[in-house]
């Protein structure tokens, strides 16, 4: 029989989260599928600033490694 899984607590889940806020401040690489136009900012949701589409790809730039 298998140990039930404990909960997570839920202050480490929120701090963990602000943690990623923060990372992400101006940290968004936002690559645009339609014009082929990149651009790094904050913002999760924005359309294309070149062309104003919204098929936009969005990576966090703390993913990329620094090497």
């Amino acid at each position: 029989m298998s140990e039930p899984t404990p909960k997570p607590d839920t202050s480490q889940i929120n701090e963990w989260r602000r943690k990623i806020e923060i990372a992400n401040h101006n940290n968004i690489f936002g690559h645009c599928r339609t014009c082929g136009y990149q651009w790094v900012d904050s913002s999760v949701d924005k359309t294309c600033p070149q062309c104003s589409s919204n098929d936009v790809e969005r990576i966090s730039c703390w993913q990329f490694p620094d090497e």
